[in-house]
């Protein structure tokens, strides 16, 4: 079963401070080493690279090399499949943010929710779990509850 790594795991994975950390590791280091089958997005990356470096959003937030380089790491696993949507993504987005009335952040939910769907993805990781709940096509595990 394929399941999308949404931006928080990582977060957690790598936030010392984090009551998630050990068990969000755990997660990431399962993908590395391709027991779980995982997939990530670009998207995912940037988000994880804007939360660990901002002082703002993490209570230690790493210097921006460091946190490319994490993501370069994590880019270039080969264990860890990587997902893009498609050109017609941007088609079913508006189509669900006119449906769902999604507003501001909740368009980056969607871009992720219809990027799994597109790739046939069953599950997505995440602590969020109502901000994924509206697209009926994927599973939302929180695996931390």
């Amino acid at each position: 079963m394929k399941t999308l790594l949404d931006t928080n795991i990582l977060v957690h994975a790598y936030n010392k401070s984090s009551p998630h950390q050990e068990q969000a590791s755990k997660i990431l280091k399962k993908a590395m080493q391709g027991e779980i089958q995982a997939c990530l997005t670009p998207q995912v990356l940037y988000e994880f690279f804007a939360v660990v470096t901002s002082a703002k959003r993490v209570e230690h937030p790493i210097s921006s090399t460091e946190a490319a380089n994490l993501c370069l790491d994590l880019w270039e696993c080969n264990e860890i499949e990587k997902l893009n949507p498609s050109p017609r993504a941007p088609l079913e987005v508006f189509k669900f943010v006119e449906e769902l009335n999604l507003s501001k952040a909740e368009i980056f939910d969607c871009v992720l929710a219809v990027t799994a769907k597109e790739n046939k993805i069953d599950n997505i990781f995440t602590e969020n779990i109502a901000d994924f709940k509206p697209f009926k096509f994927i599973k939302v595990v929180n695996p931390f509850a």
